[in-house]
């Protein structure tokens, strides 16, 4: 990249600090943001949520229990509900995951002493010496009541694998029923909740073309086909979600797209209104470490996660080709980066990471992608959202901690409900270091959004080298105010752990406003969130 010997001053940010800006002659980077009134609505579920009894996500992680002395409410950890308040989090996806295909949710409910002690897939994934057995404590009032604390809308993983359609049915009529109707809303209240819970959102099964049932697709649109033609149906208006993809195998699973919506033809009459994708920056199958990486390792994670957007367009199209009109939007219930093995913050947290700056700005990007593809994606679902894989938040007894990805979900908070605005970002593709030799890359990555007189503009500079001297360029209106927020580390490895939980935090960036112009300085390595009031 040019003048890349003048911006090496500009490079050596650290958390905390506020990074000056120096007059923008000659940019590295002219960007052009067009507002548009048509523009798609970026959905608030985009930046959704997914919990599953796996590992300590639930227990230790989430619920703590009623007689604990940690602080809680009613048994769910007090500083979880804080900071999904504080994000504003949209969804909670539960109870999984593999877990919900062998999930039978009449064992959750009733007197909690009561509750039977049972199975959970995930036992025989835990080191030697730890127990999994699922207790049932935390069931679907726990969960709801975690749903209304934290002002989340509730998302339902229905047992297609091991459940049946009964089974299923009987539970949406537990949920939604209103007062005085069947006997199941009165069980309901006679459990602590005579108001119905509302669940909208219901998802028919759990990656069936694997722990979910190992079927092929015609086998899954048969049962998904019996799952809901008697679905029950109350207040609200039912969104159903049948098991699509695994994204981010080698052949992007198109077979899978393809195979379901051809057993899903017109006169089945079954209707499909999400569908779920899961793709995962997958890298369990090579050497990567998650806390210590190289450049090449920086790099190949964020490139991986940016295929994301291609898995997106291609699904779409597969789709389009039975559903013209599109009625079907895209699902991506679990997403982030899977690391192998090995740096499991405590041995029985399962699947847990002790993710890094890398990881906050390989949430950036993939966030970028959802809002400019906001017409095809209803919602996504981050997997999971404490104590595994690309957590928010890791927990351990009394002791708690934000990773960098929960800054990166905050500082997007300005795009949840905004429309969609055009940026055109102006500079050259990078060079970067790869595993097998050097690959090309978005210099920059970014994405914009209006809502109620504001813009808001997110950029990612993923360059362990340089910083970006930028010219954001408004192609209507002019700018009255500003003011920009960074999530950068001197070190590309640097993290938050229970003893150092600020060592990574968003600071404030200078920027300036020029009429329609603004000038701003990307660090490098850094997550940049604008917001701009328009007059």
């Amino acid at each position: 990249m040019q003048r890349r010997t003048l911006l090496r001053t500009a490079a050596g940010a650290v958390a905390g600090f506020a990074a000056a800006v120096r007059p923008v002659l000659a940019a590295d980077a002219d960007i052009e943001v067009t507002p548009r009134p048509e523009g798609d609505i970026i959905s608030p579920h985009i930046y959704g949520h997914f919990i599953e009894h796996l590992g300590t996500v639930i227990y230790d992680g989430i619920w703590v229990g009623r007689n604990s002395k940690i602080p809680n409410v009613d048994g769910i950890r007090l500083k979880f509900i804080e900071d999904m308040k504080r994000l504003a989090a949209p969804n909670l996806r539960w109870p999984g995951g593999c877990f919900a295909d062998g999930y039978h949710w009449r064992d959750g409910i009733g007197s909690a002493t009561a509750r039977p002690r049972t199975y959970n897939y995930w036992q025989s994934s835990m080191p030697p010496g730890f127990d999994h057995t699922e207790t049932n404590e935390f069931g679907i009032h726990e969960f709801m009541h975690l749903c209304r604390l934290t002002g989340s809308e509730p998302y339902l993983a229905a047992n297609v694998g091991s459940g049946s359609p009964r089974e299923f049915h009987d539970w949406v009529q537990y949920c939604n029923a209103p007062p005085g109707t069947v006997s199941l809303a009165a069980e309901r209240a006679a459990n602590g909740d005579k108001a119905p819970f509302g669940v909208k959102y219901w998802g028919v099964g759990n990656e069936s073309w694997g722990c979910g049932g190992a079927m092929n697709p015609g086998e899954y649109a048969t049962l998904y086909r019996r799952f809901i033609t008697q679905f029950p149906v109350y207040a609200p208006k039912p969104y159903l979600v049948a098991v699509g993809p695994r994204g981010h195998s080698k052949d992007m699973d198109i077979g899978w797209t393809t195979g379901f919506f051809e057993n899903m033809l017109p006169q089945h009459r079954a209707r499909v209104d999400g569908y779920s994708l899961h793709f995962y920056t997958d890298f369990r199958n090579t050497k990567e470490k998650v806390s210590r990486f190289d450049a090449a390792g920086w790099y190949d994670v964020i490139r991986e996660g940016l295929r994301t957007e291609e898995v997106i367009e291609k699904h779409w199209t597969a789709m389009g080709a039975y559903d013209k009109t599109h009625h079907t939007k895209l699902i991506v219930d679990e997403w982030g980066v899977w690391y192998p093995p090995g740096e499991e913050t405590a041995p029985n947290h399962l699947l847990s990471q002790p993710l890094t700056l890398r990881d906050a700005l390989h949430t950036a990007v993939s966030f970028d992608v959802f809002n400019r593809h906001a017409g095809k994606i209803a919602m996504a679902n981050v997997a999971q959202t404490i104590n595994c894989l690309h957590a928010l938040f890791l927990a351990q007894g009394d002791r708690y901690t934000r990773t960098p990805v929960y800054h990166v979900f905050e500082m997007y908070r300005g795009h949840m409900g905004g429309r969609l605005a055009q940026l055109e970002i102006r500079t050259p593709e990078r060079k970067v270091p790869a595993r097998n030799g050097t690959a090309a890359m978005p210099a920059l990555s970014g994405s914009a959004s209006t809502r109620d007189g504001r813009l808001s503009i997110t950029l990612t500079n993923p360059s362990l080298d340089d910083a970006v001297a930028c010219r954001i360029r408004l192609t209507a209106g002019t700018a009255s105010e500003a003011r920009a927020t960074v999530l950068t580390h001197s070190d590309k490895a640097a993290r938050n752990t229970f003893d150092h939980p600020d060592e990574v935090k968003p600071a404030p960036l200078s920027v300036t406003v020029r009429g329609n112009n603004v000038e701003v300085t990307l660090p490098k390595q850094s997550v940049v969130s604008i917001e701009l009031r328009l007059t």
